[in-house]
């Protein structure tokens, strides 16, 4: 259960805090939450930070990460809350459309009575709840306080975002039952890549559950064009942090022209690197495509007893193939599976035989091939053999004894 007392602390602590929520000394700032693809800025996320007196200025991390008890808690979150409503006051007024990330602080709303002060404090500025996000991060999420003061201000059209990401680990449980907004990602999820594959793996896992949750995953804290590009990559399209902050060298005054400036470059430059990458990619597969062909050729002038000599040679000769087989129509392979050498020795795997005799009559290509379509691209995997990135892609054929086949060319991808 929550701590309710409300005596303050003693000791220096004690006098520091009481005299900052006395004097209200609080600094909000800014950060914007941009849309790189619409290349529009939903809102802002407010940041507070303590100023004046002896010490340290903190800021709401550090705040918030002292030992006050629950109530303390829940008297600097809402001090912290109106000074950025305030803050944001203006903003709203000239930019209807704008909304504000509102951090909100989970121990302390456990320790409130009944929820309400929020949206008493947006009623009486004039703005409207759905303009409202309310911003918790992972700590003290699954608790009966939390769900009521969600469900209240849900009722009340206010929208909600998790800061999800502790190190790798998302809360996937807190996230079914709250079904946020928005779900945010730190920067532990999409930097530090070199080596660790799985990151992109987990963003799009991440991506994928919100897209069940009717939810949209934000990365925060995006400090670079690199960084930027690489989460649009991953799908993440909304994104936060200083690489959206206006330049030192910028003429532009108004300051949300300044950020869309910004965020319309890295839109360009993206659009143009990918358009790039797009046109290498096409050549790739035209590429294969003639690989396909001049293999599928030499297939339909042989007999079935000669097809696993022509798949050995082909491997082997072609640089841009892993491995070749042979599937009979109805997807059982007959041939074993012929690997490059000098990336494939053994295939411990695959017994012997290298998979002859396995019935593939299940897998994707094949229920496509047997719908009516003359060849198959699958999705790029890395292959269990060779531990390298490839794509199959899978071709109707016939061969010299009018036998109809299936040939299936694994290439090797960047």
């Amino acid at each position: 259960m929550p701590n309710h007392s409300s005596a303050p602390l003693s000791g220096p602590a004690g006098a520091n805090i009481e005299k900052l929520l006395a004097d209200e000394k609080i600094a909000v700032f800014f950060q914007p939450v941009v849309s790189v693809r619409g290349k529009a800025i939903l809102g802002f996320e407010a940041f507070s930070r303590s100023i004046g007196g002896e010490g340290a200025r903190l800021d709401a991390h550090d705040l918030f990460a002292q030992p006050w008890d629950a109530a303390v808690r829940l008297r600097l979150c809402r001090l912290c809350r109106r000074k950025a409503l305030e803050a944001f006051r203006p903003i709203a007024e000239r930019h209807q459309h704008m909304k504000i990330f509102l951090n909100v602080d989970a121990v302390g709303v456990a320790a409130a009575e009944k929820p309400g002060h929020l949206a008493a404090i947006c009623e009486a500025m004039g703005l409207a709840g759905n303009r409202v996000i309310i911003e918790m991060e992972r700590p003290g999420l699954n608790s009966q306080e939390i769900y009521r003061f969600v469900h209240f201000y849900r009722e009340r059209g206010f929208k909600l975002s998790i800061d999800a990401m502790d190190g790798l680990s998302a809360p996937t449980e807190e996230l079914y039952t709250l079904k946020p907004d928005y779900i945010k990602i730190d920067r532990a999820s999409y930097t530090d890549v070199e080596g660790k594959e799985f990151k992109r793996d987990m963003v799009s896992g991440l991506c994928s559950l919100a897209d069940r949750l009717g939810s949209v995953v934000v990365a925060k804290n995006v400090e670079s064009e690199e960084e930027a590009a690489r989460l649009l990559e991953w799908g993440v399209n909304i994104q936060q942090g200083y690489c959206y902050t206006k330049d030192k060298d910028c003429q532009e005054k108004d300051p949300i022209r300044a950020f869309l400036i910004k965020v319309e470059d890295i839109n360009r430059r993206y659009r143009e690197r990918a358009q790039a990458e797009v046109v290498q990619k096409r050549k790739r597969f035209e590429d294969f495509h003639k690989v396909l062909r001049k293999v599928g050729s030499k297939m339909g002038e042989t007999i079935i007893h000669d097809l696993p000599a022509v798949a050995e040679r082909f491997a082997n000769s072609e640089e841009s193939l892993l491995c070749v087989y042979v599937l009979d129509e109805n997807g059982v392979q007959i041939t074993p599976r012929a690997f490059k050498k000098s990336l494939v020795a053994e295939c411990p795997l695959l017994g012997p035989e290298r998979g002859k005799g396995e019935d593939m009559g299940i897998r994707e290509d094949m229920v496509h091939l047997k719908s009516g379509f003359d060849k198959f691209v699958s999705q790029p995997f890395i292959s269990v053999h060779a531990r390298v990135p490839a794509c199959t892609i899978s071709a109707r054929f016939y061969n010299r004894e009018n036998i109809q086949l299936i040939l299936c060319l694994e290439f090797l991808t960047p």
